[in-house]
Parts: C-alpha cells; structure tokens; sequence
C-alpha cells in the first residue's frame, strides 16, 4: 500500500450501514467499482457484538441488492413479552418475524457480496484521524492515509469519523449487556416454540430498556442470545432513585437460566454501546456524512441492522448525486434521515421510549395490553412487514380503527 491512496468515495466501516452504501453505490453507478474504499479495523469474519435480529424490512433490502442470506440463521414466529400490565403474546404470523444470524457470518456475507461487485474492502486498518476541506476528504490510519472526493462514516456508535468531522457527543448513547447460554433445544421453549422473549419488568427498577432472549446457533449448536438494553445508562426512570446493574436485572427476567449467567469463566458478558437517533443530531457536514450506529439506531429497541441498511440506500443516493454535480446532494441526505419516511419512523420510536421508559410507563403497558389486533399491527409497523410503516398517518389509524373496532384482520 502507497502512503496516499486514492478513491472517489471512502467507507469507515465494513458493517452493514458500510457495505450497504458501496453496493448502492456500485449498483447505480457500475463505473465506481474499484474506485470505493471501504476501510475496516477488523479481519471478517470479525466479532461484532449484536444479537443479530432480522426484521422483515431487513430481509427486504437484502433482496434489493440481490443477496441472499446464505448463513446459519433461526427463525422466530411468536414473541412473548412481559411487562408490568401483564404478558402479551402473539404468533404464528405467515413471514418471519425475526430471522436470527451471527453477526460475524453475516457481516462476512455482505462482504463478500461488495468484492464481488469490485468493492475495495481495506481490512485490519485502524481510522485515527480525519479531516476535509473543500476539495476532499482525508483520512489518516495506521496502515497510511486516504484521500476521496467523499467520505461516509458507518464505523458504529464510538465512530472515530464522527468524533473527528462533527465533534464528540455521548447524550444519546445506551448500553447493552449480553452473553450466549448453551441450551438443549428440545428442552427450550425459544426453539420449540420458535419464540423470541421481552421482558420488560426491569423499567420499574430503573431501567429505560428491556431484557431480551433469542435463539441462535453457534457453529450448529443451539444457543440463547441472552442480553439487556438501557437507553440511557446514566439516568435512571423516576429520579433519585439509585440505578439498577444491569446483570442483576437480566438474571431477574430469566429466572430459569439466570443462575446459570455466572458472568465468569467460559460465559463472559459482552458490554457493547448503542448510539440511538436523536432529532437534534446531524448527519452531513462538507464532504462527510453518517450512516448506520454511527448516525444512530433507532431508541426504543436500539434494533440498528435495519436502519443500517436504508441509510446506506439513502447514502448511496446522496453521494451518486453529489459527484454528478448536485452541490447540495450530501446537505438534503442530512435532512431527509430527519423529514424522510426513515427519520419519521425513528422520531415515532423516539416519542414511544420517553413514553414506556418514563416516570408514567405503566399507564402505557396498560393501554398496549387493551388490544391484541392493536398489538399486532404495531409489530408489523415495527418490523416493516408488507410496507406498514411506509403508510402515512392517517391511513396507519384507519387500520388501527378498522382493526380494533371492527374486527378487520390484520394479518
């Protein structure tokens, strides 16, 4: 590798929100392959700390770009969730409403999607400082530097692009806990029942989150991602009160292998940050903008692999207008993550975290309990399923209506 290396669009990060964008990008523009750099501080497979979930809108841009999953995956039908209401479950939905995938196979996956398509994937190459001005972008590493017309920072929550280019911020950053228990799967009501669990509870003690447990495999064999998610680890529900540890909370969920998350030995705890959306953040500065964990999950569940990978649509975009000429192009992709469909569904679970993991959180879990057709479209809205949450507000609350009050299916 030369000291300066050249392209016309620089990548931090080979994570979805990453790949995403350069396969846009070389799909719109086939000449740029070869001329996009995506730079990765890992080796793929690399560990990546995430439960993995695949909403259906995921699935669907996977099937835009013309991949197929082609990784060990479980797939989930009925959801179990526990709240301080009382319990809700539903099931036997007709797709998915979770496919569940390691994330070091699956970040794997897409990789090797974009070098087939002639994508640059630089790995084992650390961002330490970056920089632009009117005529590019420059990016200093440890295996030398980088210049483009272009750079996109999709390199997660602590993104080095986004400390360098818009300044350090941690307002909005959460924390997750999680480890994986080897279970029997006969014995376990997550693969016989082919259900993932929420749980809820721990809101009372102080918790802006939610406990969680997923079936998975690892290398074949059965296991439960088990993990809990705070929103706002520094601030606790209802003021004053001393905050909850976490570990102790996620035990309590899952009483049946709770005694089992020793938290020592072969089954250590992951500790990962989760940048969620924030409406007063930006996402486009000169040449650079944000994608994925970098630019923010979404807050209520801090579920990022879907938001990865419209930001990474949305990106491509950008940046293809932006060297066809169009000045403004990197600008309007900062507004549109905030007054597009992507950033009113964002702002929308924004609105619903403040109200479940707020001081009046039961009155919510109460009112989510009243109905189950009304729970059902919210998991569909949620998941993307048949393009639910592309539909405008008033037609999103005739469906409610018709389904609540007159008994229209849902499903």
């Amino acid at each position: 590798m030369s000291a300066t290396s050249r392209y016309e669009v620089l990548i931090a990060g080979a994570g979805p929100a990453g790949i995403a964008t350069a396969l846009h990008l070389v799909r719109r523009r086939p000449e740029l392959a070869g001329r996009i750099g995506v730079i990765e501080k890992g080796r793929h497979p690399r560990v990546k700390v995430c439960a993995g979930g695949l909403i259906p809108r995921t699935l669907m841009a996977l099937e835009e770009l013309g991949l197929a999953l082609e990784v060990p995956a479980v797939e989930v039908f009925n959801v179990t969730a526990r709240t301080e209401a009382g319990t809700v479950e539903l099931g036997e939905a007709r797709e998915p409403l979770c496919t569940i995938v390691r994330r070091d196979e699956f970040d794997a996956r897409l990789v090797r999607g974009a070098r087939e398509r002639g994508v640059d994937i630089i790995e084992q190459t650390r961002v330490l400082e970056a920089a632009q001005d009117g005529g590019g972008v420059r990016v200093v590493t440890d295996r030398g530097t980088f210049e483009a017309a272009v750079l996109v920072g999709a390199d997660g929550s602590g993104s080095r692009v986004r400390t360098a280019i818009f300044g350090r911020g941690k307002r909005n950053v959460g924390r997750a806990l999680m480890v994986d228990v080897p279970v029997e799967a006969e014995r376990t009501r997550e693969f016989a029942e082919r259900r993932y669990r929420f749980d809820f509870t721990c809101v009372s003690a102080g918790v802006r989150g939610y406990s969680w447990s997923f079936p998975c495999l690892i290398d074949g064999r059965p296991h439960l991602n088990v993990g809990i998610y705070d929103q706002c680890p520094r601030e606790t529900v209802i003021p004053g009160r001393e905050k909850p540890a976490l570990i102790e909370e996620l035990r309590a969920a899952f009483s049946e292998v709770g005694p089992r998350l020793a938290g020592g030995g072969a089954m250590r705890f992951k500790a990962f940050p989760i940048r969620w959306y924030e409406a007063g953040d930006h996402y486009a500065c000169g040449r650079t903008i944000l994608a994925g964990d970098a630019a923010g999950a979404e807050p209520l569940m801090g579920e990022g692999i879907s938001s990865a990978f419209e930001h990474g649509r949305l990106a491509a975009d950008a940046v293809a207008r932006f060297l066809e000429g169009e000045s403004g192009a990197l600008e309007a992709y900062g507004r549109e993550l905030h007054r597009g469909r992507v950033g009113r569904k964002l702002r929308r679970l924004g609105f619903a975290a403040r109200r479940f993991y707020g001081p009046r959180h039961r009155l919510y879990f109460r009112i989510v309990g009243l109905s189950r057709r009304a729970q059902e479209i919210g998991v569909d809205w949620y998941n993307g399923a048949r393009g639910l949450d592309e539909e405008s507000v008033p037609r999103a609350l005739a469906r409610w209506a018709g389904a609540v009050l007159l008994g229209v299916p849902v499903r």
